[in-house]
């Protein structure tokens, strides 16, 4: 039978559909009450301060019971070969260099099982770009190389990302070492000044990745490969990314009548969040904005932000008096 004919006939059959639905929730329900996660999300819950140290240990015991894991992986197989249309039930990860399945997900940890393909790997480094950049993720990272593939990684390093990031200032990345890795080698790295690439693998590598959220930096960084130079970065805080979404589509729409949340906004913990709402309230309503832009501009705490605030300020309001209750900008 054709895959097409298959379909179409599950498709005609409400009852194996029903099948197919239930075969997952049962997994599902299973995983969700199997000590692997239980345990884990207790550890997490009694933890006596969120630090980036302990978050590792308890991502570390997970890890470490590696055969019940598997146990459940091959409960998922089994549904999978019953039932064509059975779907495990865990979110996909994936990228250019890298397939996997998220295990465990928490707002302090995220814990996924990959593999990134020997020919995925050959892929990305024979294409046009090559091997394009170097990445600091800007949180902790735990890497536990189940089978390691012949692999050779480089490691390198950069000035570390911290609230007060400035890109003038980021300076360039440096090479560590490199070095072959090899099976059931763990490697933690602190995405905040630490990374790695693979430069080559024999043949798949299968990994536990944990990503540790707690003392994250920011912002993620990306160094040339080739240069070395700094070339971007990027939040790593899905919150501010969406609250920065939330504020545009606002201002896209031109409802004046959300500047009073828009303002709220603007006391984001994170930088490039502040002067991201302060432009969009800009854009929305200048008369509204000024005071705050006012304020920004002399008291922000982040240098960059305060100089686009002074700039802006010099630019559009040269002409009109410092709105009240705003600070000097000495």
């Amino acid at each position: 039978m054709i895959a097409g004919a298959a379909l179409a006939a599950w498709l005609a059959d409400r009852d194996a559909q029903q099948r197919s639905r239930d075969a997952v929730d049962a997994v599902s329900l299973t995983w969700a009450r199997h000590s692997l996660m239980t345990d884990l999300e207790t550890r997490l819950a009694a933890l006596p301060e969120r630090s980036a140290a302990a978050v590792l240990d308890a991502a570390r015991a997970f890890i470490d019971r590696e055969a019940d894991i598997a146990a459940l992986l091959q409960d998922m197989l089994a549904g999978s070969r019953a039932d064509p249309f059975f779907r495990p039930p865990l979110h996909p990860v994936s990228s250019d260099v890298q397939a996997g399945l998220l295990l465990f997900h928490h707002r302090d940890l995220s814990i996924s099982l990959g593999v990134s393909g020997a020919d995925m790997l050959a892929a990305k480094k024979a294409g046009p770009r090559g091997a394009s950049s170097i990445s600091f993720t800007g949180i902790t990272g735990l890497f536990r190389f189940v089978k390691a593939g012949g692999a050779t990684l480089s490691f390198w390093e950069a000035p570390p990302i911290d609230v007060n990031f400035v890109a003038a200032r980021a300076g360039s990345c440096r090479f560590v070492e490199r070095r072959r890795i090899a099976d059931g080698e763990e490697i933690v790295l602190d995405g905040r000044c630490q990374s790695f690439v693979i430069e080559h693998a024999a043949s798949d590598i299968l990994y536990f990745h944990a990503m540790v959220r707690p003392e994250a930096a920011p912002l993620s960084a990306e160094y040339d490969s080739k240069t070395l130079a700094f070339v971007g970065a990027s939040s790593t805080d899905e919150t501010a990314s969406r609250i920065q979404m939330m504020v545009s589509l606002l201002r896209t729409m031109e409802r004046e009548d959300a500047a009073p949340l828009i303002v709220e906004a603007l006391a984001s913990p994170h930088f490039y969040t502040r002067w991201h709402v302060m432009r969009e309230l800009l854009a929305l309503d200048a008369e509204a904005a000024h005071p705050h832009l006012a304020r920004m501009a002399g008291a922000d705490p982040h240098p960059e932000v305060r100089a686009a605030a002074r700039q802006t300020l010099d630019l559009f309001f040269a002409d009109e008096p410092a709105p009240e209750n705003a600070q000097c900008r000495a």
